[in-house]
């Protein structure tokens, strides 16, 4: 197999699934915040009051994945620099 010197040829390539799971905007960290404090903040409040299991796992199942989104925002920072 030889490898072609030059420009990719020519048409459109589809991003790699790694670069959806790379957030790289602020927007995807405030957004980030946003769930986690929400969802976190929610799901003590769901408790609180006495809600059903299903809107608690909801609301922190929300909160976790906003963790995760912050998280990977800044692991990804430090690797762009």
């Amino acid at each position: 197999m030889t490898h072609s010197a030059g420009p990719p040829t020519r048409g459109r390539r589809r991003p790699s699934l790694r670069h959806w799971l790379r957030p790289q905007s602020p927007q995807t960290l405030v957004l980030g915040i946003c769930m986690s404090v929400g969802g976190l903040a929610g799901g003590v409040r769901s408790v609180m009051d006495g809600k059903g299991i299903g809107t608690v796992l909801a609301l922190l199942g929300g909160g976790v994945l906003g963790v995760l989104i912050v998280v990977s925002y800044f692991t990804n920072y430090e690797d762009r620099r």
